[in-house]
């Protein structure tokens, strides 16, 4: 059952990358040509770190899978984009949010406790970035709508969980990003902003690898 899981989230994270980003349309001059980030390269480079990354479920109560399978495979996409352009495109998150609604509902069926705890693990991740966006001007909005889909999936675990899910996605971005400045001061012209997505999207798969541990 679990290798069959793990299968549909490579397939799905492959799928979304092929035929989705694609046709990924933005109503911004600045916005990037998403079509041209799909290669074969890119279609096998996503469809490998799909089956890395739900090696996770391994370690996942099977009932949590609801949300974990489309956290996994509908938001690696996502955060694939903006690890390569820094844009969290609203379509494509659209697309998660939906996917995981779903499964919350089918969570609820199982587990009305879970689901709500969920829900309002994503209220309140998104109230906390919310409230960090309008303080702090280099976090981006899309970084906000993917926080309440890392509060909802990081709850599952409960509090504890859900906390440790922000602050390791917290503590990834501000490596990724030291990380980032020493590589642009490096040479002039490089850009100096950087994808926090990536970073906070790992924050509950690093939770639960350390919950385990």
């Amino acid at each position: 059952m679990i290798v069959a899981t793990q299968l549909v989230v490579t397939l799905v994270a492959a799928l979304t990358w092929s035929l989705l980003v694609p046709h990924i349309r933005v109503d911004d001059d600045a916005a990037p040509r998403f079509d041209e980030l799909v290669t074969p390269g890119s279609i096998a480079a996503v469809g490998i770190v799909g089956a890395a990354l739900s090696q996770i479920l391994w370690l996942v109560p099977p009932p949590h899978w609801w949300l974990w399978v489309p956290y996994l495979g509908l938001g690696l996409p996502l955060v694939a984009v903006d690890a390569m352009t820094t844009w969290l495109p609203r379509r494509l998150h659209r697309v998660v949010a939906g996917a995981m609604a779903l499964g919350l509902a089918a969570l609820a069926a199982a587990s009305w406790r879970e689901a709500l705890a969920a829900l309002g693990g994503a209220a309140a991740a998104y109230a906390l970035f919310w409230s960090l966006w309008r303080l702090l001007s280099g976090l981006g909005f899309g970084d906000v709508r993917l926080a309440a889909l890392v509060g909802a999936v990081g709850a599952l675990g409960g509090p504890t969980a859900w906390a440790t899910a922000l602050l390791a996605g917290t503590m990834l971005g501000a490596a990724h990003g030291i990380a980032h400045a020493a590589w642009a001061a490096r040479r002039p012209g490089r850009p100096r902003h950087f994808a926090y997505g990536p970073a906070l999207w790992l924050g509950p798969l690093a939770a639960v690898l350390l919950s385990a541990a």
